[in-house]
Protein backbone atom coordinates (compact mmCIF):
# COMPACT_ATOMS: atom_id res chain seq x y z
CA UNK A 1 0.00 0.00 0.00
CA UNK A 2 1.44 3.35 -1.00
CA UNK A 3 1.71 6.05 1.59
CA UNK A 4 0.16 9.49 0.95
CA UNK A 5 2.88 12.04 0.41
CA UNK A 6 2.49 15.53 1.96
CA UNK A 7 2.21 18.48 -0.40
CA UNK A 8 5.16 20.72 -0.20
CA UNK A 9 4.96 24.54 -0.26
CA UNK A 10 2.31 27.05 0.94
CA UNK A 11 -1.35 26.30 0.45
CA UNK A 12 -4.39 28.72 0.24
CA UNK A 13 -7.41 27.50 2.09
CA UNK A 14 -10.63 27.16 0.13
CA UNK A 15 -12.87 30.22 0.92
CA UNK A 16 -16.23 29.67 2.51
CA UNK A 17 -19.08 30.14 0.03
CA UNK A 18 -21.17 33.39 0.28
CA UNK A 19 -24.78 34.03 -0.78
CA UNK A 20 -25.50 35.35 -4.26
CA UNK A 21 -26.28 39.04 -3.90
CA UNK A 22 -29.74 40.34 -4.83
CA UNK A 23 -30.36 43.08 -7.36
CA UNK A 24 -32.99 45.20 -5.54
CA UNK A 25 -35.90 46.78 -7.43
CA UNK A 26 -37.92 48.31 -4.61
CA UNK A 27 -40.53 51.01 -5.21
CA UNK A 28 -38.74 54.29 -4.66
CA UNK A 29 -39.19 57.91 -5.64
CA UNK A 30 -37.86 58.56 -9.11
CA UNK A 31 -37.47 61.89 -10.92
CA UNK A 32 -38.42 61.62 -14.57
CA UNK A 33 -38.81 64.03 -17.46
CA UNK A 34 -42.13 63.50 -19.22
CA UNK A 35 -44.73 65.35 -21.22
CA UNK A 36 -47.42 66.19 -18.66
CA UNK A 37 -50.95 66.09 -20.08
CA UNK A 38 -52.72 69.32 -19.10
CA UNK A 39 -55.91 68.40 -20.97
CA UNK A 40 -57.15 65.63 -23.21
CA UNK A 41 -60.38 65.48 -25.20
CA UNK A 42 -61.81 63.00 -27.65
CA UNK A 43 -64.75 63.86 -29.85
CA UNK A 44 -66.19 63.45 -33.33
CA UNK A 45 -67.75 65.81 -35.85
CA UNK A 46 -69.59 65.45 -39.13
CA UNK A 47 -68.86 67.94 -41.90
CA UNK A 48 -70.50 68.37 -45.29
CA UNK A 49 -69.33 70.50 -48.18
CA UNK A 50 -69.58 70.66 -51.95
CA UNK A 51 -66.60 70.26 -54.26
CA UNK A 52 -66.04 71.04 -57.92
CA UNK A 53 -64.65 68.54 -60.39
CA UNK A 54 -61.15 69.89 -61.15
CA UNK A 55 -60.77 68.37 -64.63
CA UNK A 56 -62.62 70.30 -67.32
CA UNK A 57 -63.00 67.25 -69.55
CA UNK A 58 -64.53 65.28 -66.70
CA UNK A 59 -66.89 68.15 -65.87
CA UNK A 60 -68.15 68.16 -69.44
CA UNK A 61 -68.58 64.38 -69.42
CA UNK A 62 -70.56 64.45 -66.18
CA UNK A 63 -72.72 67.34 -67.41
CA UNK A 64 -73.49 65.46 -70.61
CA UNK A 65 -74.30 62.28 -68.67
CA UNK A 66 -76.64 64.20 -66.39
CA UNK A 67 -78.39 65.72 -69.37
CA UNK A 68 -78.71 62.29 -71.02
CA UNK A 69 -80.06 60.67 -67.85
CA UNK A 70 -77.19 58.22 -67.51
CA UNK A 71 -76.40 56.53 -64.20
CA UNK A 72 -73.71 58.43 -62.32
CA UNK A 73 -72.01 57.09 -59.22
CA UNK A 74 -69.53 58.75 -56.91
CA UNK A 75 -67.17 56.80 -54.69
CA UNK A 76 -64.96 58.34 -52.03
CA UNK A 77 -62.08 57.04 -49.96
CA UNK A 78 -60.83 58.99 -46.96
CA UNK A 79 -57.63 56.97 -46.74
CA UNK A 80 -55.61 56.63 -43.59
CA UNK A 81 -56.33 58.77 -40.54
CA UNK A 82 -52.61 59.52 -40.36
CA UNK A 83 -52.98 61.53 -43.59
CA UNK A 84 -55.25 64.06 -41.85
CA UNK A 85 -53.37 67.25 -41.00
CA UNK A 86 -54.36 69.49 -38.11
CA UNK A 87 -53.15 72.89 -37.02
CA UNK A 88 -54.04 74.26 -33.57
CA UNK A 89 -53.91 77.96 -32.68
CA UNK A 90 -54.45 79.29 -29.17
CA UNK A 91 -56.77 82.27 -29.41
CA UNK A 92 -56.92 82.91 -25.68
CA UNK A 93 -54.91 81.33 -22.86
CA UNK A 94 -56.81 80.38 -19.73
CA UNK A 95 -58.39 77.63 -17.70
CA UNK A 96 -60.18 76.95 -19.90
CA UNK A 97 -58.90 78.89 -22.90
CA UNK A 98 -60.12 79.13 -26.47
CA UNK A 99 -58.36 77.07 -29.19
CA UNK A 100 -59.00 77.04 -32.94
CA UNK A 101 -58.14 73.81 -34.80
CA UNK A 102 -58.08 73.50 -38.60
CA UNK A 103 -58.39 69.96 -39.98
CA UNK A 104 -57.33 69.17 -43.55
CA UNK A 105 -58.66 65.84 -44.85
CA UNK A 106 -57.55 64.41 -48.21
CA UNK A 107 -60.39 62.47 -49.83
CA UNK A 108 -60.00 60.47 -53.04
CA UNK A 109 -63.08 60.79 -55.26
CA UNK A 110 -63.92 58.53 -58.21
CA UNK A 111 -66.77 59.28 -60.63
CA UNK A 112 -68.36 56.44 -62.60
CA UNK A 113 -70.75 56.78 -65.54
CA UNK A 114 -72.78 53.63 -66.17
CA UNK A 115 -70.32 51.70 -63.99
CA UNK A 116 -67.17 52.92 -65.76
CA UNK A 117 -64.70 55.17 -63.93
CA UNK A 118 -64.04 58.34 -65.90
CA UNK A 119 -61.94 60.28 -63.41
CA UNK A 120 -60.30 60.04 -60.00
CA UNK A 121 -59.09 63.09 -58.11
CA UNK A 122 -58.17 64.13 -54.59
CA UNK A 123 -60.17 66.75 -52.74
CA UNK A 124 -58.58 68.40 -49.74
CA UNK A 125 -61.44 69.45 -47.50
CA UNK A 126 -60.85 71.77 -44.57
CA UNK A 127 -62.92 72.07 -41.42
CA UNK A 128 -62.48 74.17 -38.30
CA UNK A 129 -63.26 73.55 -34.64
CA UNK A 130 -63.30 76.03 -31.79
CA UNK A 131 -62.99 74.22 -28.47
CA UNK A 132 -62.18 75.06 -24.86
CA UNK A 133 -59.02 73.50 -23.41
CA UNK A 134 -56.79 73.92 -20.38
CA UNK A 135 -54.11 76.17 -21.89
CA UNK A 136 -52.61 78.23 -19.05
CA UNK A 137 -50.04 80.93 -19.66
CA UNK A 138 -46.82 79.27 -20.86
CA UNK A 139 -48.61 76.78 -23.10
CA UNK A 140 -48.07 77.55 -26.80
CA UNK A 141 -49.41 76.19 -30.07
CA UNK A 142 -46.51 73.73 -30.17
CA UNK A 143 -47.80 72.10 -26.97
CA UNK A 144 -51.12 71.07 -28.54
CA UNK A 145 -51.01 67.60 -30.06
CA UNK A 146 -54.00 66.87 -32.29
CA UNK A 147 -54.65 63.88 -34.51
CA UNK A 148 -57.47 62.04 -36.25
CA UNK A 149 -58.03 58.48 -35.11
CA UNK A 150 -60.63 57.57 -37.74
CA UNK A 151 -62.04 59.15 -40.90
CA UNK A 152 -65.25 58.09 -42.64
CA UNK A 153 -66.29 59.48 -46.02
CA UNK A 154 -69.76 59.49 -47.55
CA UNK A 155 -71.13 61.02 -50.73
CA UNK A 156 -74.65 61.70 -51.89
CA UNK A 157 -74.09 61.64 -55.62
CA UNK A 158 -73.69 64.53 -58.06
CA UNK A 159 -75.40 67.88 -57.81
CA UNK A 160 -75.87 70.26 -60.68
CA UNK A 161 -73.72 73.34 -60.20
CA UNK A 162 -73.72 76.82 -61.69
CA UNK A 163 -71.80 77.58 -64.84
CA UNK A 164 -68.88 77.83 -65.48
CA UNK A 165 -67.93 75.48 -62.63
CA UNK A 166 -70.27 72.69 -63.61
CA UNK A 167 -71.52 69.82 -61.42
CA UNK A 168 -70.55 69.66 -57.74
CA UNK A 169 -69.78 66.65 -55.57
CA UNK A 170 -71.27 66.73 -52.04
CA UNK A 171 -68.98 65.06 -49.51
CA UNK A 172 -69.72 64.20 -45.89
CA UNK A 173 -66.71 63.48 -43.71
CA UNK A 174 -66.85 62.14 -40.16
CA UNK A 175 -63.65 62.66 -38.14
CA UNK A 176 -62.89 61.10 -34.77
CA UNK A 177 -60.40 63.41 -33.06
CA UNK A 178 -57.92 63.17 -30.24
CA UNK A 179 -56.56 66.44 -28.84
CA UNK A 180 -54.01 66.69 -26.03
CA UNK A 181 -52.30 69.62 -24.37
CA UNK A 182 -48.80 68.54 -23.35
CA UNK A 183 -45.83 70.25 -21.71
CA UNK A 184 -42.48 68.73 -20.66
CA UNK A 185 -42.07 68.59 -16.88
CA UNK A 186 -39.90 66.80 -14.33
CA UNK A 187 -41.95 64.72 -11.91
CA UNK A 188 -41.59 62.39 -9.00
CA UNK A 189 -44.43 60.01 -9.66
CA UNK A 190 -46.54 57.02 -8.81
CA UNK A 191 -48.92 56.53 -11.73
CA UNK A 192 -52.06 54.92 -13.12
CA UNK A 193 -53.66 54.93 -16.52
CA UNK A 194 -55.95 57.82 -17.39
CA UNK A 195 -58.48 58.40 -20.13
CA UNK A 196 -59.67 61.40 -22.14
CA UNK A 197 -62.66 63.51 -21.08
CA UNK A 198 -65.61 64.34 -23.34
CA UNK A 199 -65.63 67.63 -25.22
CA UNK A 200 -68.25 69.09 -22.87
CA UNK A 201 -67.17 72.69 -22.28
CA UNK A 202 -69.32 75.04 -24.41
CA UNK A 203 -67.54 77.76 -26.34
CA UNK A 204 -68.81 81.18 -25.18
CA UNK A 205 -70.59 83.15 -27.86
CA UNK A 206 -68.59 86.05 -29.21
CA UNK A 207 -69.73 89.38 -27.86
CA UNK A 208 -69.87 92.44 -30.05
CA UNK A 209 -67.70 94.96 -28.27
CA UNK A 210 -68.96 98.48 -28.71
CA UNK A 211 -67.48 101.56 -27.08
CA UNK A 212 -70.04 102.25 -24.37
CA UNK A 213 -68.26 105.51 -23.55
CA UNK A 214 -70.02 106.94 -26.58
CA UNK A 215 -73.31 106.44 -24.73
CA UNK A 216 -72.28 108.26 -21.56
CA UNK A 217 -74.39 111.18 -20.47
CA UNK A 218 -73.32 114.18 -18.39
CA UNK A 219 -73.45 113.44 -14.69
CA UNK A 220 -76.48 114.49 -12.70
CA UNK A 221 -76.30 117.21 -10.05
CA UNK A 222 -76.93 115.31 -6.81
CA UNK A 223 -79.26 117.17 -4.50
CA UNK A 224 -80.50 119.42 -7.29
CA UNK A 225 -82.10 117.14 -9.85
CA UNK A 226 -83.94 114.87 -10.13
CA UNK A 227 -85.88 115.59 -6.97
CA UNK A 228 -87.64 112.82 -5.13
CA UNK A 229 -91.29 112.23 -5.92
CA UNK A 230 -93.92 113.18 -3.37
CA UNK A 231 -95.54 110.30 -1.55
CA UNK A 232 -98.94 112.02 -1.55
CA UNK A 233 -100.74 114.99 -3.09
CA UNK A 234 -103.60 117.26 -2.11
CA UNK A 235 -105.58 120.30 -3.14
CA UNK A 236 -107.60 122.58 -0.86
CA UNK A 237 -110.05 125.35 -1.70
CA UNK A 238 -111.61 127.67 0.88
CA UNK A 239 -113.44 130.93 0.17
CA UNK A 240 -114.25 133.22 3.07
CA UNK A 241 -114.59 130.37 5.53
CA UNK A 242 -115.28 131.36 9.14
CA UNK A 243 -112.11 131.26 11.19
CA UNK A 244 -111.16 131.76 14.81
CA UNK A 245 -107.45 132.45 14.55
CA UNK A 246 -104.81 133.04 17.19
CA UNK A 247 -102.31 135.86 16.76
CA UNK A 248 -99.23 135.55 18.91
CA UNK A 249 -98.44 132.92 21.52
CA UNK A 250 -98.56 132.40 25.24
CA UNK A 251 -100.03 135.11 27.47
CA UNK A 252 -99.92 137.61 24.62
CA UNK A 253 -102.01 135.43 22.30
CA UNK A 254 -105.05 137.13 20.80
CA UNK A 255 -108.10 135.30 19.44
CA UNK A 256 -109.42 136.99 16.32
CA UNK A 257 -112.47 135.98 14.28
CA UNK A 258 -112.35 136.41 10.56
CA UNK A 259 -112.61 134.78 7.17
CA UNK A 260 -109.98 132.56 5.55
CA UNK A 261 -109.45 132.02 1.85
CA UNK A 262 -107.00 129.40 0.56
CA UNK A 263 -106.18 127.98 -2.81
CA UNK A 264 -103.56 125.25 -2.46
CA UNK A 265 -102.19 122.71 -4.93
CA UNK A 266 -99.51 120.61 -3.26
CA UNK A 267 -97.52 118.01 -5.23
CA UNK A 268 -99.60 118.11 -8.36
CA UNK A 269 -98.49 115.23 -10.61
CA UNK A 270 -96.71 113.98 -7.47
CA UNK A 271 -93.95 116.53 -8.01
CA UNK A 272 -92.85 118.92 -5.29
CA UNK A 273 -91.95 121.44 -7.96
CA UNK A 274 -95.58 121.59 -9.04
CA UNK A 275 -96.81 123.04 -5.73
CA UNK A 276 -98.28 126.40 -4.86
CA UNK A 277 -100.75 128.05 -2.50
CA UNK A 278 -102.05 131.47 -1.52
CA UNK A 279 -103.73 132.41 1.75
CA UNK A 280 -105.58 135.50 2.98
CA UNK A 281 -107.16 136.35 6.32
CA UNK A 282 -109.84 139.01 6.67
CA UNK A 283 -110.38 140.42 10.15
CA UNK A 284 -114.13 140.65 10.82
CA UNK A 285 -114.10 141.70 14.48
CA UNK A 286 -116.53 144.65 14.85
CA UNK A 287 -116.02 145.30 18.53
CA UNK A 288 -114.21 148.25 20.09
CA UNK A 289 -110.58 148.90 19.27
CA UNK A 290 -108.54 146.34 21.24
CA UNK A 291 -106.21 147.42 23.98
CA UNK A 292 -102.59 147.62 22.74
CA UNK A 293 -100.54 144.57 23.75
CA UNK A 294 -96.84 143.83 24.10
CA UNK A 295 -96.90 142.44 20.60
CA UNK A 296 -98.24 145.67 19.21
CA UNK A 297 -101.24 143.93 17.65
CA UNK A 298 -104.18 146.26 17.27
CA UNK A 299 -106.55 147.54 14.63
CA UNK A 300 -107.29 145.54 11.47
CA UNK A 301 -105.33 142.28 11.48
CA UNK A 302 -106.12 141.29 7.91
CA UNK A 303 -103.16 140.01 5.85
CA UNK A 304 -102.13 137.87 2.88
CA UNK A 305 -99.45 135.20 2.81
CA UNK A 306 -97.59 133.87 -0.22
CA UNK A 307 -94.95 131.11 0.01
CA UNK A 308 -91.50 131.87 -1.38
CA UNK A 309 -90.60 128.18 -1.34
CA UNK A 310 -92.21 124.85 -0.61
CA UNK A 311 -89.28 122.90 0.78
CA UNK A 312 -90.74 119.69 2.10
CA UNK A 313 -93.94 117.65 2.13
CA UNK A 314 -94.60 114.90 4.64
CA UNK A 315 -97.53 112.52 4.40
CA UNK A 316 -99.76 111.01 7.04
CA UNK A 317 -102.98 109.07 7.03
CA UNK A 318 -105.32 111.10 4.81
CA UNK A 319 -103.24 114.23 5.38
CA UNK A 320 -100.12 116.07 4.32
CA UNK A 321 -97.98 118.85 5.76
CA UNK A 322 -96.06 121.33 3.62
CA UNK A 323 -93.29 123.48 5.10
CA UNK A 324 -91.19 126.31 3.81
CA UNK A 325 -90.65 130.07 3.85
CA UNK A 326 -92.98 132.83 2.71
CA UNK A 327 -93.90 136.51 3.02
CA UNK A 328 -96.83 137.93 5.00
CA UNK A 329 -98.09 141.31 3.90
CA UNK A 330 -99.44 142.77 7.13
CA UNK A 331 -100.69 146.36 6.98
CA UNK A 332 -98.82 146.72 3.67
CA UNK A 333 -95.45 145.73 5.13
CA UNK A 334 -93.68 142.49 4.05
CA UNK A 335 -92.52 140.12 6.75
CA UNK A 336 -90.64 136.87 6.10
CA UNK A 337 -91.96 133.93 8.09
CA UNK A 338 -91.74 130.16 8.08
CA UNK A 339 -94.97 128.26 7.62
CA UNK A 340 -96.59 124.90 8.20
CA UNK A 341 -99.62 124.15 6.04
CA UNK A 342 -101.59 121.08 7.04
CA UNK A 343 -104.31 119.69 4.76
CA UNK A 344 -106.70 117.11 6.23
CA UNK A 345 -109.44 114.81 5.09
CA UNK A 346 -111.45 112.20 6.95
CA UNK A 347 -111.54 114.17 10.20
CA UNK A 348 -113.94 113.32 13.01
CA UNK A 349 -116.16 116.13 14.16
CA UNK A 350 -118.11 118.96 12.61
CA UNK A 351 -115.34 119.65 10.08
CA UNK A 352 -114.56 116.52 8.06
CA UNK A 353 -111.95 118.08 5.80
CA UNK A 354 -110.00 121.30 5.83
CA UNK A 355 -106.64 122.91 6.53
CA UNK A 356 -104.57 124.61 9.20
CA UNK A 357 -101.88 127.26 8.63
CA UNK A 358 -99.25 128.05 11.26
CA UNK A 359 -96.76 130.93 10.82
CA UNK A 360 -93.58 131.39 12.84
CA UNK A 361 -91.06 134.24 13.03
CA UNK A 362 -87.27 134.06 12.98
CA UNK A 363 -87.26 133.10 16.67
CA UNK A 364 -89.49 130.11 15.84
CA UNK A 365 -92.33 131.68 17.81
CA UNK A 366 -95.86 131.18 16.53
CA UNK A 367 -97.28 134.48 15.31
CA UNK A 368 -100.41 133.10 13.63
CA UNK A 369 -102.46 129.91 13.87
CA UNK A 370 -105.56 129.64 11.75
CA UNK A 371 -106.89 126.60 13.59
CA UNK A 372 -108.79 124.00 11.59
CA UNK A 373 -110.65 125.70 8.75
CA UNK A 374 -113.19 123.93 6.56
CA UNK A 375 -112.23 123.52 2.90
CA UNK A 376 -112.87 121.38 -0.13
CA UNK A 377 -110.04 118.84 -0.08
CA UNK A 378 -108.83 116.24 -2.56
CA UNK A 379 -106.18 113.86 -1.24
CA UNK A 380 -104.46 110.84 -2.75
CA UNK A 381 -101.31 108.81 -2.32
CA UNK A 382 -98.65 108.75 -5.04
CA UNK A 383 -97.17 105.58 -6.50
CA UNK A 384 -93.40 105.84 -6.04
CA UNK A 385 -90.50 103.69 -7.22
CA UNK A 386 -90.18 102.39 -3.66
CA UNK A 387 -93.80 101.19 -3.76
CA UNK A 388 -93.15 99.44 -7.07
CA UNK A 389 -90.05 97.68 -5.75
CA UNK A 390 -91.90 96.62 -2.60
CA UNK A 391 -94.72 95.13 -4.67
CA UNK A 392 -92.21 93.20 -6.80
CA UNK A 393 -90.52 91.81 -3.69
CA UNK A 394 -93.90 90.84 -2.22
CA UNK A 395 -94.86 89.00 -5.42
CA UNK A 396 -91.52 87.16 -5.41
CA UNK A 397 -92.17 86.03 -1.85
Amino acid sequence: MKKRQPIRGSQTPTPSPSPIPLDPNDLAPECIRVDKVYDWVFYANRYTNKNFIPCEESREAVSAALAAGQRIEVQCNAGDAADVACNATIQENGNPGRVLIVWTVPVEVTILIDGEAITTFTVRTQFTDEIMLCVPTGITNANINCRATQVICQTGGVLMGPDPFGPMIPLTVVICKDVQVEFPVKLEVLAKFCFPRPNNIPVPADKIKCDLNLLEFPRQCPGLFPVANCECQATALARNEETTAVFGAGTDALDVTGLSSLRAEICQECSLGDSTFKYSFTDTDTGPTPTPTATGLQGDLSFTFNPSSIDNVTCGTDSLTATGVGVRYFDGLPEQLTYELQIFTGLLGPIEEGFRLILRNAANTIVFDSGVVEALVEFDECDTFADLLDSIEDSDD
